[in-house]
This record gives structure tokens, C-alpha cells and sequence, in this order.
């Protein structure tokens, strides 16, 4: 039975004396024990770029908050069909939220608008000349 191998000793070519006490030599592990590399995350689609633009966008803009709406439902549908290869979804959703929200906050200060102008002017034609 032979001993378990241990520090190797000097080389022919190493003087006595020039390793440290307890030097081990590097030694590789076997192959087959790396840990596979983790893959990157999917590039979020265009369409879900898109959607986070037009729901920004949305405040100057009127049509483009439902804009934002349909691009974002595609991109997430998009996503969710296809992980490994398409992302955004997180963006997509971004993008609906803002563009629902400004969409919903231009039409209201439409309808108030025009409610306003036709009010006034039923009241000027109801007082006469």
C-alpha cells in the first residue's frame, strides 16, 4: 500500500529550504465539475421598448397612451409564448400602466372640456338677445 501523496518534495533544480512550510501546489480540479455559466437575461422586444415610449410619450399626445396599451399587450403576450428568447415584460406592463393612465386622465379633461363649452353656450342661446 503506498502513502498518500503529501507535498511533493524539492526539485533537482529547487534549492533545500526555498518552499514555505505547508505549501500545497496548485492543483486543478477534475474536468467535468465547473459550474455552467448562467445565461443572460433576453433582450426586451421592440415592441415593449415601444410601449414604454408611447405611454411616456402619452402626456403630449393623445392616441398614443392607447397606443401604448396595444403594444404593451402584444409585447407581453410576446414574452410570456417565447421566455428564453424575447423579455420585456416587466417593461411592456410599464408601459401599459403609464399610457392607460394618462389615456384615461386626457379623456376625462376632454369630456369636462367640451361638457364645459356646451354648457356655456346652452346657457348664452337659453338667455336670448
Amino acid at each position: 500500500m503506498q502513502p498518500p501523496p503529501g507535498p511533493p518534495g524539492p526539485s533537482a533544480n529547487e534549492p533545500p529550504g526555498t518552499r514555505a512550510p505547508g505549501f500545497q501546489p496548485f492543483t486543478p480540479p477534475p474536468i467535468g465539475n465547473y459550474q455552467p455559466v448562467p445565461k443572460a437575461p433576453p433582450q426586451p422586444s421592440g415592441e415593449a421598448i415601444g410601449a414604454l415610449v408611447c405611454g411616456l410619450l402619452a402626456w403630449s399626445c393623445f392616441p398614443l397612451g392607447y397606443f401604448a396599451i396595444w403594444l404593451g399587450a402584444r409585447a407581453r403576450k410576446l414574452a410570456r409564448e417565447n421566455p428564453e428568447t424575447v423579455g420585456g415584460d416587466g417593461m411592456a406592463l410599464a408601459g401599459m400602466i403609464v399610457g392607460g393612465v394618462l389615456a384615461t386622465a386626457q379623456l376625462v379633461f376632454w369630456i369636462v372640456y367640451i361638457g364645459f363649452f356646451a354648457t356655456m353656450i346652452g346657457l348664452g342661446a337659453a338667455s336670448g338677445p
